[in-house]
């Protein structure tokens, strides 16, 4: 019988297709930068809908379990600023601090939750500070993916 599709059916051995299902399946499923990105982006959505404008530019990597990173950024006076950091891995504490020139640290709102966790700040001054931060997962050997974005109004 001739058929209008040009194809030809390839017989699977069902001990091949079952042992391809269960390399899917069992695989370890990994998280991404790009997904910790995307719980930046959850994080600030509260922040948008105040009025905070949400700059395109961010940081991310990888990074080992409790090792402090630190970001200089331009901060000014008169403006509010807000600090999205966010990590797919599951179980992973953040702590966001923000310094000034002096190293004195400024007063913030915090908020946490399962993959993100947000700081307000309000920099007395125009200039220099430093955002230092840290995420500790539960297995102290493991490197932790992060994002870390930011907004103003």
């Amino acid at each position: 019988m001739n058929s209008p599709w040009n194809f030809r059916w390839i017989p699977v051995r069902p001990i091949v297709f079952t042992s391809f299902l269960l390399a899917v399946w069992t695989s370890p499923l990994r998280a991404t930068v790009d997904e910790s990105h995307d719980y930046c982006m959850e994080a600030a959505t509260p922040f948008v809908e105040q009025g905070f404008i949400v700059r395109e530019d961010y940081w991310n990597g990888e990074v080992k379990s409790g090792q402090k990173l630190m970001i200089s950024h331009q901060l000014f006076k008169g403006n509010e600023y807000a600090f999205w950091l966010g990590s797919a891995s599951s179980g992973v504490q953040m702590d966001i601090k923000v310094f000034d020139e002096k190293g004195q640290p400024l007063s913030m709102d915090k908020k946490t939750q399962e993959h993100f966790m947000s700081v307000r700040v309000n920099p007395p001054k125009t200039g220099t500070y430093k955002i230092v931060f840290e995420l500790k997962s539960k297995d102290s050997t493991e490197s932790v993916l992060w994002a870390l974005s930011y907004g103003y109004r």
